[in-house]
């Protein structure tokens, strides 16, 4: 117990140094990660992978969300699988209050000055070359 507390120490002033409130604070996935693994409500991503991949690697490359703890264990929820699979629309739904109506004439103004900037550059890049 008391290396593990001495441990913890060490990576909490290795992470947020000396000062006195750095004795609150911690690394909050890691924190989470422990207590769901003192639950048991930690999901197995092997076991994941070959039951739902897509799943799996939401889970593993994915921002770490609340809902991938209520998947298995105490607390199990059986919609904890589709808010991890909607959480990016969800997020992203707020955002857009507003009809926006697409313009043809924007896509080719948008073509044009995207060909001009790749000119300039390339231009630039070879008159650079030739005065080295």
């Amino acid at each position: 117990m008391m290396t593990d507390t001495l441990k913890r120490r060490e990576k909490r002033i290795q992470w947020f140094g000396t000062s006195r409130s750095q004795t609150l604070q911690t690394d909050h996935i890691e924190y989470l990660d422990e207590l769901a693994e003192g639950s048991g409500a930690k999901p197995k991503i092997f076991s994941l992978l070959l039951t739902d991949p897509r799943l799996a690697l939401l889970i593993f490359f994915g921002p770490c969300s609340p809902f991938q703890f209520r998947l298995t264990g105490p607390g199990r929820w059986d919609g904890a699988r589709n808010a991890i699979l909607t959480r990016k629309e969800r997020i992203i739904k707020p955002t857009k209050t507003r009809v926006v109506r697409s313009s043809s004439n924007h896509s080719s103004v948008s073509y044009l000055l995207m060909m001009l900037g790749l000119l300039a550059i390339l231009s630039a890049v070879f008159f650079g070359f030739q005065q080295s």
